[in-house]
């Protein structure tokens, strides 16, 4: 799942929204050093990720891309998913999305990861222009794949191809994700009603 995503399941389960977001930024040696409350949040986001990764539907979904940008389905599916997030959020949430975003900022703003330049570069776009809401257009999608496209190491084009397998597979990708999210939901509950704190040296 992709940043609206992960912050919505945070709000769904009462957990750090900024934990949520910072499961793409955090490396596991890092947890120790922050707060309680942010750790949950980025082992909840990782149990999402793997829950994801590993969903029938999701897979069976990425086997529908044609071959020569599959590799890039999973990173195409969880940016689409954002955008019908966007779309549906009534349906899965009795807060509006402004509130959850609102709260998301704020615990941004209060927030610092020192030497770790990808959160800090994100983190103050999202600061400066509060962009998440822009989710709302699927030309927020069509701009992420192309910047996700120049940013990548080792060039892959893909922007352009993903752009017309979504808009001519809408109606598929819509259904597989009103039928996984809600079981995204349950589990990310599962997963908090089970959480049992790690040992850290923070603890000791």
């Amino acid at each position: 799942m992709n940043y609206i995503a992960h912050i919505h399941i945070g709000c769904h389960t009462q957990t750090s929204l900024l934990g949520n977001f910072l499961g793409d930024f955090v490396k596991g040696s890092q947890l120790q050093d922050l707060p309680t409350e942010i750790e949950k949040g980025i082992r909840l986001h990782r149990c999402i990720d793997v829950f994801t990764d590993s969903h029938p539907l999701i897979v069976e979904l990425r086997q529908n891309f044609p071959a020569d940008i599959r590799r890039m389905a999973g990173v195409i599916i969880d940016i689409y998913f954002d955008y019908l997030l966007m779309q549906s959020w009534d349906d899965f949430s009795d807060i509006h999305f402004k509130k959850v975003f609102s709260q998301f900022y704020n615990q941004l703003e209060q927030f610092s990861l020192t030497d770790n330049l990808h959160f800090n570069k994100q983190a103050q776009r999202l600061k400066s222009h509060r962009w998440l809401h822009r989710y709302m257009h699927i030309e927020t999608c069509f701009h992420a794949f192309l910047s996700i496209e120049n940013r990548l190491k080792n060039k892959i084009i893909f922007a352009e191809r993903a752009k017309d397998f979504v808009l001519k597979n809408s109606d598929l990708l819509e259904s597989s994700f009103q039928q996984f999210y809600p079981e995204c939901l349950d589990h990310g509950v599962r997963f908090i009603q089970s959480y049992v704190p790690s040992l850290s040296t923070r603890e000791i």
